[in-house]
């Protein structure tokens, strides 16, 4: 299913250009292809996914702090590196000896309280679960949990070839990206 081909309504020349993504929320095509994993930030065409591309420095006035970095620690690194540069089909970088950093989509951070052990959780986010967990049940990938609901949206969670769960989830909570 062309999702791309979805949110612009048959239209591929809508790059760059805002495209409806239903409950109000709208992106732009890169946005929206990022969010659903595609590579098609690099301009499309093979090879390329090894070159990195360059978006212009966003100023955020005296903040010093300019993106994040996040590190999945795994049983099977090169098995977790192949399903997102083949299965998600990111973006990436070739740092050295194989050594794959990948393009991940816009980002939140959310705090919440916790009684027990302070812990990390990522969940990467798309706008329809139920469509997004069909497309990657058909490209293999094992869904460790149902969709379930929960006050905040639609959630699930997959399971990485290294053994680790990576969450999915629709928000259904006013987003910042």
């Amino acid at each position: 299913m062309d999702f791309s081909r979805m949110a612009t309504g048959g239209n591929a020349s809508a790059v760059g250009h805002d495209v409806g993504l239903g409950r109000g929320r709208r992106a732009t095509l890169l946005q929206v292809r990022l969010v659903l994993g595609q590579s098609s930030c690099t301009g499309g065409g093979g090879g390329r996914r090894d070159r990195p591309v360059r978006l212009p420095r966003r100023r955020y006035g005296r903040q010093v702090i300019n993106g994040a970095h996040v590190i999945i620690y795994s049983r099977d690194a090169e098995a977790d590196r192949a399903f997102f540069r083949d299965t998600l089909g990111y973006h990436h970088v070739d740092a050295g000896h194989g050594w794959l950093i990948f393009r991940l989509p816009p980002a939140e951070l959310a705090v919440h309280p916790t009684e027990g052990e302070p812990a990390h959780e990522l969940f990467l986010m798309c706008d329809d679960v139920e469509a997004t967990m069909a497309e990657l049940t058909a490209k293999g990938v094992e869904f460790t949990i149902p969709i379930t609901e929960e006050r905040w949206g639609l959630r699930t969670a997959l399971r990485l070839p290294g053994g680790g769960e990576l969450g999915l989830y629709e928000p259904r909570h006013p987003v910042t990206i």
